[in-house]
């Protein structure tokens, strides 16, 4: 026990010092200023599709994200990078590049851009078809699946694809792959400021999104750890111990969201749906964290009122990533009148600045975290600070409050609505 707490006391003496080492560092962040940071397409996709196309530099950076996701082409002479390219009825591919090199070969790639936003039915399928149709060949089309941390596909969005197109598609994240390429396109431009210091803040951006730490501060830890075999033992018994601690915490978070929302809500008459359970949000939670796939969108739906004709609506509190709440309808069945009264109340959420993205939701938003009104609650990063914010009872108290006050607030402007 000894040996284990001279352990901690050293790991404790390694935080601080970079705490105070990062303490005087600059933390000013154009992208977070001017951009929801976890917009994947108006920021992540528009400013890596930026970077291929730069006039100077962009071919240098294409190469090495080529590199980076190993994916080979030969001497290239021409090409075309779309943001958003719409393939009919079949949706918009978040980025697309198509190459020809010197001997008239062809290769196209879909980036798929994931970082709040599930996936859709056949979506990587109708993708895939779609660079079909415009006459690529099996071998010419390269799938790149893009998130945070390297989740795979679902299997409703690869359905239709042939095993073989499957086991073809590159998964990549931005925790590896993409700071890896920033990286080593913040040394291809080291004698050019103006793009050195966008990229090293968009860097310092993803750092913060995926939680991945400093690069010195690993190593050191790292050293440490090896230095002793009971140091190793620790770090092995800590990886499930802060697993059980996420866990913990957010269970403690929604029922203390459940108890005091159901509460806030009576004088609007709108009821939760069924029984606060426990025991299945346990169960959830559980899988939110140790299984990869089928492993969101659960939360608390309170009933709102019949549609005559159409069905229920509810406002839902739901965690992908982050938590978000909105509103939606689950539809008894298609009439006439469903479609008029989704886009009234669509146009209402769209004035409060809600997302409006598709059927299973009229609209919805990211709920702020009332320490930093400019985040989200992010429960797949869990960094630090939410860890200290959910163990402290009145830090709770207050982020569960500011919630509250977020969802009231759009209830008083849509109450005649309802």
């Amino acid at each position: 026990m000894e040996e284990y707490k001279i352990f901690f006391e050293k790991v404790s003496l390694i935080n601080e010092k970079y705490k105070l080492i990062n303490s005087q560092k600059e933390d000013f962040n154009i992208f977070s200023i001017l951009r929801d940071e976890w917009d994947e397409v108006n920021l992540h996709s528009r400013f890596i599709s930026e970077l291929f196309r730069n006039k100077n530099y962009g071919k240098k950076f294409i190469e090495i994200f080529l590199e980076k996701i190993e994916v080979e082409i030969q001497d290239i002479e021409n090409i075309e990078i779309f943001t958003e390219y719409s393939v009919a009825q079949n949706g918009r591919i978040d980025i697309l590049i198509k190459f020809i090199d010197k001997n008239k070969d062809k290769k196209v790639l879909i980036v798929e851009n994931k970082i709040y936003a599930g996936d859709q039915e056949e979506q990587l399928k109708r993708y895939y078809n779609a660079m079909k149709k415009e006459g690529y060949k099996n071998k010419e089309i390269e799938i790149i699946y893009l998130t945070l941390n390297g989740d795979e596909p679902s299997e409703a969005s690869t359905k239709g694809l042939s095993d073989e197109i499957k086991n073809k598609i590159k998964i990549i994240s931005y925790k590896n792959e993409i700071i890896d390429w920033i990286e080593d396109c913040i040394k291809e431009v080291a004698l050019v400021p103006v793009i050195r210091e966008t990229l090293v803040q968009y860097e310092n951006l993803l750092k913060k999104l995926t939680g991945k730490g400093e690069k010195n501060l690993r190593n050191e830890l790292k050293e440490l750890v090896l230095s002793n075999e009971k140091y190793v033992e620790a770090v092995y018994s800590l990886s499930d111990i802060l697993t059980d601690i996420k866990e913990e915490l957010q269970l403690k978070f929604w029922i203390k969201l459940e108890e005091k929302l159901t509460e806030a809500l009576k004088k609007y008459n709108i009821n939760l749906d069924k029984e606060f359970n426990k025991s299945e949000f346990e169960k959830y939670i559980k899988n939110y964290y140790e299984k990869t796939r089928d492993n969101k969108y659960y939360g608390l739906m309170y009933y709102i009122k019949d549609i005559e004709g159409i069905g229920k609506l509810y406002l839902k509190i739901e965690i992908d990533w982050n938590i978000y709440y909105g509103f939606g309808v689950i539809i008894k069945e298609k009439s006439g009148s469903f479609k008029k009264i989704e886009i009234d109340l669509e146009e209402e959420l769209f004035n409060l600045n809600f997302k409006i993205k598709n059927t299973q939701w009229l609209g919805w938003k990211y709920l702020y975290n009332i320490e930093n009104i400019n985040e989200t609650i992010n429960f797949r990063v869990f960094d630090r600070e939410l860890i200290f914010q959910l163990n402290d009872d009145k830090r709770l108290e207050k982020m569960i409050d500011y919630i509250i006050e977020q969802i009231t607030k759009t209830l008083d402007v849509l109450k005649d609505k309802f």
